[in-house]
């Protein structure tokens, strides 16, 4: 990894974080659906990243916005956890790549329909972990249930639209 990629990933962790923690954050519909965009930062990392430098982002990451949202260290988790299960995710969704260093995790390089996909299945996975872990417990699970379908649509939405205008200010 060089400097310049070193120096956009700082970039794009600072930018992620400030527009969720300063923009993001009261953007909640009914009570249930409340949009994490700062997983883009995990989700779009360079793919040859290894995995502890990976893991260490996460939970940087991760336990910023808990300072924020004073939530003890669920975001924290619920990072590490998506980390820990990106590179699976990655390998279910193109199993003939063989080794994946050659990935570029976007729409260009994945295809509309898996780029979507892979947002939505890491989106529900980080919600689901993220929203069992805050309720405690199974009692409250159609309330929970319904804030992950709410939140998955939600998040994945606004984190595909960012993505689609990040990509047309660099290409321009």
């Amino acid at each position: 990894m060089n400097t310049q990629t070193l120096i956009k990933i700082i970039g794009t962790v600072f930018l992620y974080l400030f527009i969720q923690l300063f923009v993001v954050r009261n953007l909640v519909f009914f009570d249930l659906a409340f949009c994490f965009v700062y997983i883009s930062v995990i989700l779009f990392l360079p793919n040859n990243i290894s995995i502890s430098a990976l893991l260490l982002i996460a939970f940087l990451i991760g336990l910023l916005v808990d300072m924020f949202y004073n939530t003890a260290g669920i975001h924290a988790s619920a990072c590490l956890f998506i980390a820990f299960l990106r590179s699976y995710i990655l390998k279910i969704l193109f199993p003939t790549r063989g080794l994946e260093t050659e990935l570029v995790i976007s729409v260009d390089g994945m295809g509309m329909e898996r780029f979507i996909r892979y947002v939505i299945i890491m989106t529900f996975i980080h919600h689901s972990f993220l929203f069992f872990v805050e309720a405690g417990s199974f009692h409250f699970f159609l309330n929970t249930s319904l804030k992950i379908v709410g939140s998955v649509l939600f998040t994945s939405l606004v984190i595909f639209l960012f993505h689609i205008y990040f990509k047309s200010l660099q290409n321009s």
